[in-house]
């Protein structure tokens, strides 16, 4: 994307609040909130994470997305038993940039009001950051191990029984899941852009407050901020 594009989608998306961060962080139970305390229309990054239309996947093609196309999502060993969390990483750091593209068009393809909040692991801060206008229109959320650990086990996620060995397969999905957690963080403070730690130490309320207090100059002003702060 270059400078000249970045302003140009930045511009058509002033209305956009965005709330990035790694999984299990309870980035949607904080969106769904406030989307319906202000009226907000939600876009929620997992609902497009699949093969059937209009799933992501199922509109990726060779040209604009090559790894997207390469990547043998339906043989599941392949994508969770015969690898490591560093290599299921590195594929999401492929495939991550072609699935922002189709988000966007999917955000531009929304009316415009009311104003939108976009929830999804993979607003990467890197991906997100040059199309803000304030650095208030963003925020992640990322949990420690511990209580991504807990939440986890408690959601029971990553049962895997399509594949050869699940317990391995779980193994790799959230060994993945914690380093993308510190991706996160890293990339996110290395722009300067706010990162919500999230320990299970507040209750859900009060994290929304927080996120709330961040987007203030959107929520009270319609949508819009013009200056980066």
């Amino acid at each position: 994307m270059t400078a000249v594009g970045a302003d140009r989608l930045g511009a058509a998306l002033t209305h956009v609040l965005w709330i990035g961060g790694a999984t299990d962080s309870g980035k949607t139970s904080v969106a769904r909130a406030l989307a319906g305390k202000y009226g907000l229309q939600e876009y929620h990054y997992d609902a497009y994470d699949r093969e059937e239309p209009p799933g992501h996947w199922a509109r990726a093609d060779a040209a604009r997305h090559p790894h997207m196309r390469a990547t043998p999502t339906r043989d599941r060993d392949w994508m969770w038993v015969r690898t490591t969390p560093e290599e299921l990483v590195e594929r999401w750091l492929l495939t991550t940039p072609e699935r922002f593209q189709l988000t966007l068009e999917d955000l531009l393809a929304l009316p415009p009001a009311p104003p939108i909040l976009a929830e999804g692991y993979g607003f990467t801060p890197d991906l997100v950051s040059p199309l803000l206008s304030s650095t208030r229109q963003a925020v992640w959320l990322v949990s420690t191990e511990e209580f991504k650990r807990a939440t986890y086990e408690r959601r029971g996620k990553g049962a895997f029984a399509d594949t050869s060995d699940p317990k391995l397969a779980r193994r790799n999905h959230i060994g993945r899941d914690l380093l993308i957690a510190e991706h996160i963080t890293r990339s996110a403070k290395a722009l300067g852009l706010p990162v919500v730690t999230i320990d299970g130490t507040r209750p859900l309320g009060e994290v929304v407050s927080t996120v709330e207090a961040h987007f203030a100059p959107f929520l009270q002003g319609g949508g819009a901020a013009t200056s980066k702060d």
